[in-house]
């Protein structure tokens, strides 16, 4: 055997040993737990929904799943910070229709590309945005919401989870949509938006279903319409922006988890596995059905290709309604 030769195997031994290796860790992946970051304040449907797939995908994966909030720039603080972890599977973002949708089009500087930095992992839910407003205005509706305002020109302000955001954008729409004068207040987050509607900082938001639904029995907001196209099976009295005759205001928070670019692809198999056992539990259904979220798998391929068309949709619309980050 000529030298050459001995050097050739050597190197393919060599490479068949490290392919062995990697699966095999691949195969014990986790080993420790997991981070998953929320990239809102706790309270929210992003921190909701974060949580409970933590709770269920560790007992999936045999593992721990600590969740952290870092909250900021309308997810780009948290985004930012996982689109610099370590490419193995053990940090996760539960992004959304802003990370993912609404951002790359809104901010030209971020720390993080949405599609190079990072891996799909899978599709978890779909809230709708819902309409708001303080109970101490005496608004039942939509038309009632237009006399106020004509009634009170430049007093409306409408909070939501922040610029660029679902619920800004579908504020913009429906604003632009019926004339009205109002001036947008970005939160950090959905909970503190419509916590301020409640104590009348600011007279209504455009805010997940999930965050405003629970807080109705409080008597101190009521939510005039949901803008999707079938009424919430939650809300299921509360009329659709177009039963009130805007049949373009349809707007959903979506989320979805996905992990740091160059992850390996067995790990990104594993979590998506247990995104998809965990989704068709019929108690993870129902946290979901009480908080307005309806569970959507997709594979990790079905959702790059799913984020990819909605920073396309929603960079129309904000072109569209000049929309402009703070």
């Amino acid at each position: 055997m000529t030298p050459l030769i001995s050097r050739h195997l050597a190197r393919m031994a060599a490479g068949l040993a490290l392919g062995v290796c990697a699966a095999a860790a691949h195969a014990d992946y986790p080993d420790h737990p997991i981070q998953a970051i929320s990239p809102y304040a706790a309270g929210g449907a992003n921190d909701f929904l974060t949580r409970l797939m933590a709770q269920h995908m560790g007992t999936v994966l045999k593992t721990t799943i600590v969740v952290e909030n870092k909250a900021g720039a309308n997810g780009i603080v948290g985004a930012g910070f996982v689109a610099k972890s370590a490419p193995d599977g053990y940090t996760l973002l539960m992004g959304n229709s802003a990370t993912h949708g609404t951002n790359p089009t809104l901010y030209k500087q971020m720390p993080y590309d949405p599609d190079k930095d990072f891996a799909p992992v899978g599709m978890v839910a779909s809230v709708p945005i819902v309409l708001a407003v303080n109970a101490k205005l005496g608004i039942d509706n939509i038309a009632g919401l237009l006399a106020y305002a004509k009634s009170h020109p430049g007093k409306l302000a409408f909070g939501s989870s922040g610029v660029g955001g679902t619920g800004h954008l579908c504020g913009e729409a429906f604003k632009a949509e019926t004339g009205l004068d109002m001036v947008h207040v970005p939160y950090k987050g959905d909970a503190p938006a419509v916590a301020d509607a409640m104590g009348g900082q600011v007279q209504m938001a455009f805010v997940g279903v999930a965050s405003a639904a629970p807080l109705l029995a409080s008597g101190k907001i009521k939510i005039l319409a949901v803008a999707s196209a079938h009424r919430s099976g939650s809300l299921p009295n509360v009329p659709t922006m177009a039963e009130a005759g805007y049949k373009d205001i349809q707007f959903a928070q979506w989320y979805a988890l996905v992990t740091r670019a160059g992850t390996p692809a067995p790990v990104i198999e594993k979590l998506n596995a247990a995104t998809k056992v965990v989704l068709a539990r019929e108690d993870v259904k129902k946290s979901l059905a009480t908080q307005g979220a309806d569970p959507e798998y997709m594979t990790p391929d079905q959702l790059r290709t799913f984020y990819r068309s909605e920073i396309k949709r929603f960079a129309d619309i904000i072109t569209r309604l000049g929309i402009k980050a703070e």
